[in-house]
């Protein structure tokens, strides 16, 4: 689930309302696998009237049934601008570092298949440049 709480909210509020969300989850039998604050961010529209947002990342396990009472407790919650609530179809991945998209952390994902790196690259593209011009002085 991922959720826009009010700006305005300090550090303090803003534990007290995470704490309070993860009371009703687990009131609902739904279990807290992870919470990720992604700080301050500036919204696409204005939402009650605010620019800005801070966002925050959870994962948790709960009943299709927990989740409906959830979005609807969540709904008239006045310290949450917005929220969305979405279903993964595998088990998460979970890393001890930050999902923030803007995290200068290394990337927890690995790639299948390695890049050759852009010195390498170059290189080849030196060796090239050099084969085309040997062949143009032997003509």
């Amino acid at each position: 689930m991922l959720f826009i709480v009010h700006p305005n909210y300090e550090q303090d509020r803003l534990d007290t309302v995470l704490s309070a969300i993860e009371k009703e989850i687990a009131g609902k039998g739904g279990k807290i696998l992870k919470t990720d604050n992604w700080g301050k961010r500036k919204l696409a529209y204005l939402i009650n009237k605010q620019r800005y947002g801070t966002y925050v990342l959870m994962y948790f396990e709960a009943d299709p049934a927990a989740i409906s009472e959830l979005y609807e407790w969540m709904e008239i919650q006045s310290q949450v601008l917005h929220q969305l609530i979405i279903r993964l179809e595998g088990e998460p991945v979970l890393s001890e570092g930050s999902e923030n998209p803007d995290s200068y952390q290394p990337s927890t994902y690995t790639e299948k298949e390695a890049r050759p790196s852009e010195t390498e690259e170059a290189e080849e593209e030196e060796e090239e440049d050099t084969e085309d011009d040997e062949e143009e002085k032997k003509d």
